[in-house]
């Protein structure tokens, strides 16, 4: 596997490829300047501006209203990065925040490899949810993405992670006298890598066999086994030119996997085929960064791009998108709500947060800029109208109450 420049790839995910880019070619991306030169057009909101908590939007064509309200916030030390709540009952108060801090070196680039730091917190949520404040703390390398398995394993709820120096981190939750992550498995993706994303098979129906997809900064993705014996490899291949930036499974046909890269391209891939994709689609005017198949309706499929657009898909037809709305800033993240069918979270970089409607076309309903940083952790709570999302440099994680409200009009 050819060597890739890390400190070219972690400067992608801070100053470059997050920006809000307007496109007027597929690799535009590539020939952006760092710092004062950004393209940025999405300006955060300071955390004391009024109208950064639970603004709505009123795009005429959603008959949904938002209330996003601001609990509390925490500092978490190092850039966050990754929100997770534990979907898992007896658990689903559980959740967990992965963070990343490069350490600043004079040495060689393998000396600052080793220097990757990075912390997972886990918190309990009390009933009235007015504070929130770490039960442990796990020392790691640099976190970049975290996911729980929605089903138990072996008895216990298990959160799988993957790091900066491209490794595969499974976690179980024990309850001794408090709540407590344990390691449990660990493998290398590979050398002189970040290991990008990762995504469970298993996220809508239980099964003896739960794989695992990574994705890495080298264009690969990776299909791992968890079973007893520990993680074994099942494939692995080069899917992108460049990064790629996300992988995930089909949930309703597990044989097929997407992909995402900063090449822009999306892809579709079925593991017992090695002949290469069997579905690629180029719309993309930017890299591919999060994609997201619905656990609830067959078919349904979601992606998100630095180009600033979430699009809705018919996965039968990869051709072209059915829908797709500017959500004014690159999206990193996106999750289904767990009860709700038609409604998504978007953790949109420079834009903040938003919350989408699919109903005739994806309605932007409601946005949160209280975070003064990169906007790139968000997720819903599983057993209560919270959400919890995190920024990056200003290192916060933002607990919230939201309530969703059809319009009767």
């Amino acid at each position: 596997m050819e060597a890739m420049d890390i400190q070219a790839v972690e400067s992608k995910l801070s100053d470059v490829t997050v920006t809000a880019i307007p496109m007027s070619g597929k690799n535009v991306h590539k020939e952006l300047g760092h710092g004062g030169s950004s393209h940025a057009t999405i300006s955060t909101v300071p955390a004391s501006s009024p109208s950064s908590v639970g603004k709505d939007k009123d795009n005429g064509t959603s008959n949904m209203n938002v209330t996003w309200k601001n609990i509390c916030k925490w500092n978490t030390e190092y850039s966050a990065d990754s929100v997770e709540w534990c979907p898992v009952e007896p658990h689903k108060n559980v959740l967990v925040c992965g963070t990343y801090e490069l350490a600043e070196s004079d040495e060689d680039q393998l000396a600052q490899k080793q220097t990757r730091l990075g912390k997972i917190f886990l918190f309990v949520i009390n009933q009235d949810a007015t504070e929130i404040k770490p039960i442990q703390t796990v020392n790691t390398s640099g976190i970049l993405d975290l996911k729980w398995c929605n089903h138990k394993l072996e008895g216990h709820a298990v959160l799988a992670a993957v790091t900066s120096i491209g490794e595969l981190r499974i976690y179980r939750l024990f309850n001794d006298e408090t709540l407590n992550l344990k390691l449990w498995r660990e493998h290398v993706i590979g050398q002189d890598i970040l290991a990008l994303s990762l995504d469970w098979s298993t996220n809508k129906t239980d099964s003896d066999v739960h794989n695992l997809v990574v994705s890495d900064s080298s264009g690969c993705v990776t299909i791992l086994t968890v079973n007893g014996n520990g993680i074994e490899k099942r494939s692995s291949w080069r899917a992108h030119g460049f990064e790629a930036w996300i992988g995930a499974f089909n949930y309703w046909n597990t044989n097929l996997l997407y992909s995402g890269g900063d090449d822009c391209l999306f892809k579709c891939f079925d593991v017992r085929i090695q002949d290469g994709p069997v579905a690629v689609n180029k719309s993309h005017e930017a890299g591919v960064t999060s994609i997201r198949s619905h656990v609830d309706v067959e078919h349904q499929l979601l992606t998100g791009s630095y180009d600033e657009k979430v699009r809705l898909w018919d996965a039968r037809k990869m051709k072209s998108c059915i829908t797709e709305t500017c959500v004014n800033g690159g999206v990193w993240r996106l999750k289904w709500h767990p009860i709700t069918p038609n409604v998504v979270l978007a953790a949109c970089m420079y834009g903040g947060f938003r919350i989408l409607h699919i109903d005739d076309g994806v309605n932007v309903v409601s946005e949160y800029l209280e975070h003064c940083s990169i906007a790139y952790g968000a997720d819903w709570c599983h057993g209560r109208d919270l959400v919890a999302t995190c920024s990056f440099y200003d290192r916060s994680l933002h607990l919230s109450e939201i309530q969703l409200n059809l319009d009767s009009n």
